[in-house]
C-alpha cells in the first residue's frame, strides 16, 4: 500500500512538472532571408531562421512560415499570415522580419512606408490578441559596397520605421540590420563575401552560371546571422534569453569580438 502511495505521488509530480514545463514555439514570419531552404529545393541558399535552433535549448521550437519574395503586403494578401496566426497559442512568440520586398518596385510586393507601418501594426495586434508575444526584427544588411565602403541604401527607410514602431508600441526588437551592418563594416568588402551567396559556375544547379548575391546567404552566413539574432535574444533579458545557449553564441561570434580587443 505504501508503494502505491509513493508511485501515485511520483506520478502526480511528473504530471505537475509537465504542465508547468510547456515548450514554447517561435513562429517566423518573413522573406527568403529567414525561410527554411533545402539543398533539393533551393540549392546552396539558406535562411538564418533554420540555423537559429543551433543556439537554442529544448524549451523552445521553431515554426518557420517565411516565404521567399514576400513583403508585409503579399504575406497578408496571400493568406500566409492568417494561417500562421491561427496556429499561435498563448505564450508563444512570433518573430516578424520584413523590409527587403516591401522596398521592391514590383506592385504585388511593394508597400509604401505608411502601408508597411500599418501592416506591422496589424501583425503586432493580431499576435497580442492571441496572448502571444510579437518580436520585430529589422532586415539583415545587404552587402552593397562602393569604393570599398558599405552603402546600404536598398532597404531605404524600412528598418528605421520598424525601430520607431517598436518604441511606440512597446514591442521587443532585435536590430538585425544594425548587428549585421556592424559586422560587415568591421570585416570589410572582401572578407564579407564568403558569408553571402557568391558561387562560381557549375557549383549550384539552381544557379549554373554562378551568382554574386549581396542579399542572401549560404550556411556560413546564415549561421552567423542566427547567432546575432540569438545574441539579440540574450539582450532582451529574461523574456527571451532563457531560451538561448549563451556558450554557443559566444563560440560562433568569438572572432567578431576579438577584432575589438
Amino acid at each position: 500500500m505504501q508503494g502505491l502511495k509513493q508511485y501515485g505521488a511520483l506520478l502526480l509530480a511528473v504530471v505537475l512538472f509537465a504542465s508547468c514545463h510547456t515548450q514554447r514555439t517561435i513562429f517566423m514570419a518573413g522573406d527568403s532571408t529567414s525561410e527554411y531552404a533545402t539543398q533539393e529545393k533551393k540549392g546552396y541558399i539558406r535562411g538564418w531562421a533554420q540555423m537559429l535552433p543551433q543556439f537554442l535549448n529544448d524549451d523552445v521550437k521553431m515554426d518557420i512560415r517565411s516565404r521567399g519574395g514576400r513583403s508585409t503586403k503579399s504575406f497578408i494578401a496571400e493568406g500566409i499570415w492568417d494561417k500562421l496566426i491561427a496556429d499561435v497559442k498563448k505564450g508563444d512568440y512570433v518573430f516578424i522580419q520584413f523590409g527587403h520586398n516591401d522596398a521592391s518596385k514590383k506592385p504585388e510586393r511593394h508597400a509604401s512606408y505608411a502601408d508597411y507601418r500599418a501592416n506591422l501594426i496589424r501583425m503586432i495586434n493580431d499576435v497580442r490578441a492571441k496572448g502571444a508575444t510579437p518580436v520585430l526584427l529589422t532586415s539583415m544588411v545587404q552587402r552593397t559596397f562602393k569604393d570599398r565602403l558599405l552603402v546600404d541604401d536598398r532597404l531605404k527607410g524600412y528598418p528605421g520605421i520598424m525601430r520607431r514602431l517598436a518604441k511606440e508600441m512597446d514591442v521587443l526588437l532585435i536590430d538585425c540590420h544594425q548587428k549585421t551592418r556592424d559586422f560587415v563594416v568591421t570585416i570589410g568588402d572582401e572578407a564579407s563575401i564568403p558569408y553571402y551567396r557568391y558561387l562560381g559556375p557549375g557549383i549550384d544547379p539552381f544557379k549554373p552560371d554562378g551568382i554574386a548575391d549581396d542579399t542572401h546567404m549560404m550556411e556560413k552566413g546564415a549561421r552567423r546571422v542566427a547567432a546575432f539574432v540569438a545574441e539579440g535574444m540574450l539582450e532582451l533579458d529574461n523574456r527571451l534569453s532563457k531560451y538561448v545557449v549563451e556558450e554557443k553564441v559566444l563560440e560562433e561570434l568569438g572572432d567578431v569580438y576579438s577584432k575589438f580587443e
